[in-house]
C-alpha cells in the first residue's frame, strides 16, 4: 500500500474493520455467526493489521496531540 492515496486505502480498511468487528460482536452474542463468517472476519482484519503495519513503518512519530492539555497519543505507547 504505496502512494498518494494509501492513507485513503488504510482510512477504508479501518472503517471497514470497524463495522465488521461492531457486527460480529452483535452476532457472536446471538450465536447467529457461521465458522466460515469468522474466519472471514478474521481474514479482514489480518489484512488490516497488515496495513497499519506497512503504514507504520512509512510515518514519522509526530508529537502526541494534547486533551485538555495533558499529553495523549492513544495504544499502548501513550
Amino acid at each position: 500500500m504505496s502512494g498518494p492515496s494509501s492513507g485513503a486505502v488504510l482510512a477504508e480498511l479501518l472503517v471497514r474493520g470497524t463495522w465488521l468487528v461492531e457486527e460480529a460482536a452483535y452476532e457472536v452474542g446471538g450465536r447467529r455467526y457461521t465458522s466460515g463468517q469468522c474466519r472471514d472476519v478474521a481474514a479482514a482484519l489480518e489484512e488490516l493489521a497488515a496495513a497499519l503495519g506497512e503504514h507504520a513503518g512509512r510515518v514519522e512519530d509526530v508529537p502526541a496531540a494534547t486533551v485538555d492539555g495533558v499529553g495523549y497519543r492513544g495504544g499502548s505507547d501513550g
